[in-house]
């Protein structure tokens, strides 16, 4: 038996957009092969607009009404997900599978107590059920329970209500938590914050797939990372080899980016990511790489392995036309 909680298997995801009103179709994830071992924290990161997002509402299958998956099959605990009517997926999202969105506010109903939404996870409000919502606030580091219960969203902080939304995960017993750049809306101490507890549920067992742009949280909290770029993975290595030996032209400028103790200068990536209407030829990163060849602007690498990394890219390939 696998010990993969999730695999994800040429999986190709697009949208049906209109243009000039015609429709086309564009493709936000291409062959997507990932697996993502239990209870560890993966790193999902790259720029706004590389298909980290697409990954997870597929995961979730919340995609919007224009949207097709062309090929591919995601295996959550070895049963293809993807394979289940809506009926079956329910009892599977919310509860073996959770989200920690980006504004947790936007999770939040106005309207009702943090108590009133929490007990929605139960058809009862019996004793043990209310015991239950505060055992899991209590170990998300919320004090003062009982007033927090009696709080609408609005009362509360950001960090506070992002330890609401981590707290439903724990009451539904959720095995994999997809969290979505969850620390966007948040200041940095409370950013942290909420990262040493994602990192405490990790160590309690729990499995995690972090989307984020930020490569610093990654070095920090994250076993594995793959790297995207316009709906392709282009590295993906453990965390520790990547920053020690990355090899992929875009993670390299990614991590240039990054300030340093040494006060290094930091260094742009230069140009823009594309839409996804723009339909780039050869390696979709090739308009913006410092190593570009000819070959690169028309065949695509493909994912191979290569010392400790998988990486697409044409450096580490035989060129073969």
């Amino acid at each position: 038996m696998s010990d993969n909680i999730l695999e994800i298997k040429d999986l190709s995801v697009g949208f049906n957009i209109e243009i000039n009103n015609i429709e086309k179709f564009f493709y936000a994830l291409n062959s997507i092969n990932l697996s993502f071992e239990r209870n560890k924290i993966h790193a999902l990161a790259g720029e706004s607009g590389c298909g980290k997002s697409v990954l997870i509402n597929t995961v979730l299958k919340l995609l919007p009404k224009n949207s097709q998956i062309k090929s591919g099959k995601i295996f959550f605990n070895n049963q293809n997900i993807l394979e289940l009517k809506d009926r079956e997926f329910r009892k599977i999202r919310g509860n073996k599978i959770s989200l920690i969105p980006q504004d947790p506010f936007m999770s939040l109903n106005p309207l009702y107590t943090i108590e009133n939404q929490m007990a929605e996870v139960f058809l009862d409000n019996s004793k043990d059920n209310i015991e239950k919502i505060k055992w899991a606030l209590n170990e998300v580091r919320i004090k003062n329970i009982d007033n927090v219960l009696k709080s609408y969203p609005h009362e509360l902080s950001g960090g506070m209500k992002q330890r609401v939304i981590i707290a439903m995960s724990l009451v539904q017993n959720s095995e994999l938590i997809l969290a979505d750049e969850p620390t966007t809306a948040l200041d940095v101490s409370v950013s942290n914050s909420i990262l040493d507890l994602l990192l405490d549920l990790k160590n309690k067992g729990k499995t995690i797939i972090l989307i984020t742009h930020d490569l610093s949280i990654v070095s920090n909290y994250c076993d594995t990372v793959s790297i995207m770029y316009m709906g392709d993975i282009v590295e993906n290595a453990n965390t520790r080899v990547l920053f020690k030996n990355p090899m992929h032209p875009y993670t390299k400028a990614l991590l240039n980016a990054l300030p340093t103790k040494r006060g290094k200068r930091l260094e742009n990536i230069k140009g823009q990511i594309s839409p996804i209407t723009d339909v780039i030829a050869g390696c979709k990163f090739h308009p913006r790489c410092n190593y570009v060849k000819d070959i690169c602007k028309i065949k695509k690498p493909s994912l191979c392995c290569y010392n400790e990394n998988n990486v697409s890219c044409w450096l580490y390939q035989n060129i073969s036309l």
